[in-house]
């Protein structure tokens, strides 16, 4: 939300953002109340951009507002690909069915997992102008001398099983390889069992809690990214609709190693600017990592490749008009 609030910003356009700070009735009423008195201070006509569409319900009682004149909700991931028969997502699927109700979809992947319900248009992630040209700057900077390969993976920590990381310190370890080191980074506090799963790899070290300059050095400073997250569905579904960590990266001038299945396929450019195993394996994975490790020369080509497309492709400035084109 914080690109788009961004993105908003730079193309003049007027908006406020209501946070659902907890679940229950209590919660919704209060966000309920705060959206309409807003909406009726200012009765110039509205659009609501939903964050997620569980919060399709709140946004239809808000619709019955005069100046509301439709609603945009932007679909993800996981969120459209899980349990389906529950009355909560039956409610949903007849509200994003309903007239003056635009469904946008995170990639092709996610636009395909919500067609059984609705027809969706796409508008993948993207970057503010600030991040971007954080993460530029570092790529250009001297990188710093050190022996081996080093792979970098980052995520919401709590997540770390979700994301693939016992598969990743396998691959690596498969590898048999003293010169491959991992670096974990991170948001939120490290879980006692992730720590100790580091310990256990002494070829991975964690860092959690980094600023954005610590993050973009990190990105910059790597020869490979990898995101190895799980793809599953059902009541406790996973997975990438789209992997923006995977376009950070590559904006940085890193190479990227995706996921197998899910909707990162939009994220990079197959055998270019990056590569997915085959499937969801360690053995798959390992593969993958060892092609690329033997190869510095294929590393530093993919490297610069990553850079000159998801710079362009993603340009700030381009993707503030194609949001505006998508939303409103």
């Amino acid at each position: 939300m914080e690109t788009l609030e961004w993105v908003f910003s730079m193309q003049g356009v007027r908006h406020q953002r209501i946070d659902l700070f907890r679940s229950g009735a209590a919660a919704h009423a209060r966000m309920i109340g705060e959206a309409r008195k807003i909406l009726r201070e200012n009765p110039m006509p509205t659009r609501l951009v939903v964050a997620h569409r569980a919060l399709l319900p709140v946004a239809w009682l808000l619709a019955r507002e005069r100046s509301v004149c439709g609603i945009s909700v932007v679909c993800h991931g996981s969120d459209v690909w899980d349990v389906q028969g529950r009355p909560r997502r039956c409610v949903e699927g007849q509200i994003m069915r309903r007239p003056g109700v635009r469904v946008v979809a995170a990639s092709s992947f996610t636009a395909g997992a919500v067609s059984r319900v609705c027809r969706a248009t796409i508008l993948p992630p993207g970057l503010s102008q600030e991040w971007f040209d954080t993460l530029v700057e570092h790529s250009a900077r001297e990188k710093k001398p050190r022996s081996g390969v080093h792979l970098v993976t980052a995520f919401r920590l709590a997540d770390w099983r979700d994301k693939g990381l016992p598969q990743l310190m396998a691959a690596v370890a498969a590898l048999r390889r003293p010169d491959v080191h991992l670096t974990v980074c991170g948001s939120g506090m490290p879980p006692a069992d992730l720590r100790a799963a580091v310990r256990a790899h002494p070829h991975c070290v964690l860092r959690p809690g980094l600023t954005d300059q610590e993050l973009a050095a990190e990105f910059a400073g790597a020869d490979i990214f990898v995101l190895a997250t799980r793809t599953r569905s059902g009541r406790h579904a996973c997975g990438e609709g789209f992997g923006l960590v995977l376009l950070e990266a590559q904006v940085a001038g890193t190479l990227v190693v995706a996921p197998a299945y899910g909707g990162s396929p939009d994220a990079y450019l197959d055998g270019l600017t990056g590569v997915a195993p085959r499937d969801e394996s360690v053995a798959a994975l390992s593969r993958v990592l060892e092609d690329l490790v033997q190869d510095p020369q294929r590393l530093e080509q993919m490297g610069r490749h990553a850079a000159e497309w998801a710079r362009v492709a993603f340009a700030p400035e381009r993707y503030a008009r194609l949001a505006l084109s998508r939303l409103l």
